[in-house]
């Protein structure tokens, strides 16, 4: 047999060893009921989050000033949004792909893995300032920044998106269709964020256990120890998973389940601040009055900053 009756049997081979090569670093192909079950939920909790969230960012958004402890939340939610509007397209272009790999899914991925880093890199954030809020509130209320929140916060999306974009950049480079890629970004978040928010959390919880009723009462701090609880019950499994796989083999469907609760954590916060706000409410109040009624103890002591600071010019 001569090499030209060889060469199209070796291009053949050469496809099948690429498409065969995807298949395996793709960590789930094909519908199965178990994956079409998480897809179904998983989309419906996107979409749930996502209306809560952009009702968050609508309502605040237009009405909180923009050197207040509200941008924290306004960023978050976008993040989160950004976060459920991915995975749904993921969900999405599974169900007429039937694959968790190759392009667009990468791009998609890399979208995913900005909004995802930046929620955790700013619930971070929100935990370490909280817990010097309480720890040192002459200190805080006085030296703090006016805009610190709006600094920090592009800070962290300009850090977010650098990272996203070294990750989409080398699974272009090394071809799409390798996931192994993405651990190292869900690691990086895991290593950097959860001891500090776990200290914090802990640290804040214990302090509020031990001051005063009134203060123990203060709404903007039990919306805040709810977001971090539910995040590291429900949102940080998701990096443990890919800490797993980067070790070891696991089950496809514990990704699937990672991801399914990170959307349910992702779409929960809004519900906290509204359950928050009406908490202990004697009047009926609209959606709008609950949020703000949250982050208002909040504006008053960046407005006694903004005060003091001029009378001092």
């Amino acid at each position: 047999m001569d090499m030209k009756s060889l060469s199209p049997l070796i291009v053949l081979a050469q496809i099948n060893a690429t498409s065969s090569n995807k298949t395996r670093n793709c960590y789930d192909s094909g519908i199965t009921e178990e994956v079409l079950i998480f897809a179904i939920f998983t989309m419906l909790f996107c979409v749930l989050g996502m209306l809560g969230n952009g009702l968050v960012i609508w309502l605040l958004g237009s009405s909180v000033k923009r050197n207040t402890f509200a941008i924290y939340i306004i960023n978050l939610s976008v993040a989160d949004f950004g976060f459920l509007t991915f995975e749904l397209i993921i969900e999405i272009h599974w169900l007429f792909t039937h694959l968790y790999c190759d392009f667009p899914y990468e791009l998609f991925q890399t979208g995913l893995l900005l909004t995802f880093s930046t929620g955790q890199f700013l619930l971070t954030v929100i935990s370490i300032d909280r817990c010097v809020s309480v720890l040192f509130p002459i200190w805080y209320r006085c030296h703090r920044p006016v805009h610190m929140f709006t600094t920090v916060c592009a800070v962290i999306w300009t850090t977010s998106f650098i990272l996203s974009a070294i990750h989409f950049t080398i699974i272009a480079v090394d071809g799409f269709g390798n996931n192994y890629t993405l651990m190292y970004q869900f690691i990086i978040n895991a290593v950097l964020c959860l001891p500090l928010m776990t200290i914090s959390s802990v640290t804040l919880f214990i302090k509020i256990c031990f001051i005063s009723k009134r203060q123990r009462r203060r709404q903007l701090l039990t919306a805040v120890l709810l977001t971090l609880f539910f995040f590291l019950v429900l949102g940080f499994p998701l990096n443990a998973f890919y800490f797993i796989l980067y070790f070891s083999k696991i089950h496809p469907n514990f990704l699937h389940y990672g991801y399914l609760c990170t959307c349910i954590n992702s779409g929960i916060n809004p519900v906290i601040y509204y359950l928050v706000g009406r908490q202990k409410s004697k009047t009926q109040r609209n959606v709008k009055d609950l949020l703000q009624r949250v982050f208002k103890e909040e504006e008053n002591s960046t407005d006694q900053i903004e005060t003091s600071g001029s009378s001092k010019i």
